[in-house]
């Protein structure tokens, strides 16, 4: 059966949702054509071919589950994020504008960047007060502008009225501390004059990712100062990995995104080879077009798989301060439990006033989530998602003999799971409700019930079992279908060769329902599928193929693809009439 099993948590960000996962061929996800630009497909080889850490220096990484994300530098200014509302000129490949002249922000505003109110040692520590295992700061973003001393160019903070290098005093504070560092480094760079990955001579524009083509007759080529920026690419990135001490993280951010960017433009793998080298142990992510050593979801909390991941998450929506209201402490909680119960981090994000003070809304509610991680971070420092794969309104993570559920929402009053092979219950208990468990087994689930008064935020039950607990069945198999956020089986067909018209079959839906996805099992290796609310106009939905496939159908919303499109009618289309079965879910 050609399936996955993807537990997605759907959140509803209030930015603009990106993601990059890398899987190898034959990975089942790289078939959701909708969306194709998320996942970059490596050969055996290929993967195989590239740099990657060592398990052991990947096992910190998992085991912290939680990291700060420092966005602040020039965009302080006007209380906006970074880059993108900018820089008027975006770069190819990418494309738009920001609202402010090259005046503003390349001359302006360095020269009033005094950071009277930065104080390094005080951000250290309120990330340590917040619970935060690791910190990554952003040395470079899109903008050019070097939050450090470089001495490869001269738009850098020791060039303002602040004059003293912000990186050295963070990473020397976070050293101090014993807290891990990472640096975030973007390639792309819209200052810079020698950056041209793509020569816009040789392309044309196209609406979707990668956003760009070859002009016909053309090849897309880098411009001819490509090579120079290249090079003063290894020149910083050497910098950063020589004079700051012990790094642990290298954060790049040229995401493939369907071709978009490419390993080439950057010269990417004797880039993370030479990273390697000189600072051994570091550990880096997937946003040079090379696998790296985790997946980057962005705004969205990821799916659930062994590979380690890194969710990027803001407080309010925003890469850098802006005066936005932050999002709720248990809204914050919530998503940090769900990624650990899909086996992954969340590096969450929040930047400085433009005089280095940090904001007081800001730092509250950290450190709220900080006093409830110091109550409970038993139950999430050093686990692992599984052995149950997570749900809407479950997840849960293990470490040793121990399970810890987080038990979000009860719909009918009790949750069932399957019970583990040769490992028994010993002992439950609730971590943060003082209530007696209620818990029986009916010899193949173990149903937990509703307590009486659930916690507002997360109920969680630490379960003490007989063995050690390892990954296992229960968390891989099945069907992406079994997620609730799916919703139920609508239509059910056999469909045989007499019943197509021409070579095409209609399903008409009881009603006009939220489509999330479709199951089929035919010979065809390809099948178009096309939905509509009027029966008249079409709207492709994806491409299933031989053998038993899942198709998810999504619909954007407020920039993240979620399951689900409005239709009253299902097309199926081939090349010629054929049996085969078709099991049609839907949301009411």
């Amino acid at each position: 059966m050609k399936k996955y099993f993807i537990a997605l948590w759907i959140l509803f960000p209030a930015g603009p949702s990106i993601a990059q996962w890398s899987v190898k061929e034959g990975d089942p996800r790289a078939q959701d054509s909708n969306q194709y630009y998320l996942y970059q497909v490596f050969s055996k080889a290929q993967w195989s071919a590239s740099n990657f850490a060592t398990p052991g220096d990947m096992k910190w990484f998992s085991d912290a589950r939680y990291g700060m994300f420092i966005h602040f530098g020039l965009n302080a200014f006007v209380n906006k994020d970074m880059s993108w509302p900018i820089v008027y000129d975006h770069k190819a490949p990418d494309s738009g504008h920001g609202s402010y002249p090259d005046s503003a922000w390349k001359k302006i505003w360095p020269g009033l960047f005094r950071l009277a109110k930065f104080n390094a040692g005080e951000w250290v520590k309120i990330a340590k007060d917040a619970g935060f295992k690791y910190i990554v700061i952003v040395v470079k973003h899109h903008d050019g502008f070097h939050m450090w001393d470089t001495k490869y160019a001269d738009f850098k903070i020791t060039n303002t009225p602040f004059k003293r290098d912000y990186l050295k005093e963070l990473v020397t504070a976070c050293h101090k501390a014993g807290m891990r560092v990472g640096l975030y480094y973007s390639q792309r760079d819209w200052y810079h004059r020698d950056y041209a990955p793509v020569d816009t001579s040789t392309l044309q524009r196209i609406a979707a990712p990668p956003y760009y083509k070859a002009k016909p007759g053309k090849t897309v080529v880098p411009g001819s100062s490509h090579k120079d920026y290249i090079a003063y690419q290894f020149n910083v990135v050497r910098e950063l990995l020589t004079n700051y001490g012990k790094i642990d993280i290298f954060w790049f951010d040229a995401a493939w995104w369907g071709g978009m960017f490419t390993a080439d433009m950057w010269d990417a793998e004797n880039l993370t080879r030479m990273i390697r080298k000189l600072q051994p142990g570091i550990i880096i992510n997937n946003r040079t077009s090379l696998p790296g050593d985790f997946d980057t979801p962005e705004q969205r909390i990821g799916m659930f798989q062994l590979r380690p991941w890194e969710s990027a998450m803001t407080l309010n929506g925003s890469w850098g301060y802006e005066p936005s209201p932050v999002r709720p402490v248990k809204d914050l909680i919530a998503q940090m439990l769900k990624a650990a119960a899909g086996n992954g981090n969340v590096l969450l994000s929040w930047g400085a006033h433009f005089d280095g003070a940090f904001d007081e809304k800001q730092k509250d509610s950290l450190l709220k989530i900080g006093r409830w991680l110091k109550q409970f971070g038993v139950a999430y420092y050093g686990t692992r998602g599984g052995p149950w794969a997570p749900f809407r309104n479950y997840g849960a993570v293990y470490k040793g003999k121990r399970i810890f559920l987080y038990l979000f929402d009860w719909p009918n009053g009790s949750v069932s799971l399957p019970a583990l092979h040769n490992n028994r219950i010993v002992a439950a208990r609730y971590v943060n409700i003082d209530e007696k468990t209620k818990w029986n087994t009916n010899g193949r689930h173990w149903i937990f019930h509703k307590p009486a008064r659930p916690d507002a935020t997360v109920t969680i039950i630490e379960l003490k079992m007989t063995g050690t607990v390892q990954e296992n069945a229960e968390m891989i198999k099945g069907s992406m279908f079994d997620d609730p956020v799916y919703g139920k089986k609508a239509v059910e067909k056999h469909i045989d060769e007499n019943s197509w018209k021409g070579n095409r079959y209609r399903i008409d839906l009881p009603g006009h329902r939220m489509v999330t996805g479709l199951q089929t099992s035919s010979l065809s290796e390809k099948i178009e599928v096309f939905t509509s609310q009027d029966g008249i106009h079409w709207d492709p939905a994806g491409v299933v193929g031989n053998g038993t496939t899942e198709l998810s159908i999504n619909e954007l919303k407020t920039g993240a693809l979620v399951p689900g499109r409005r239709a009253s009618f299902v097309l199926l289309q081939t090349k010629r009439p054929l049996r085969m079965k078709v099991t049609v879910y839907t949301v009411q």
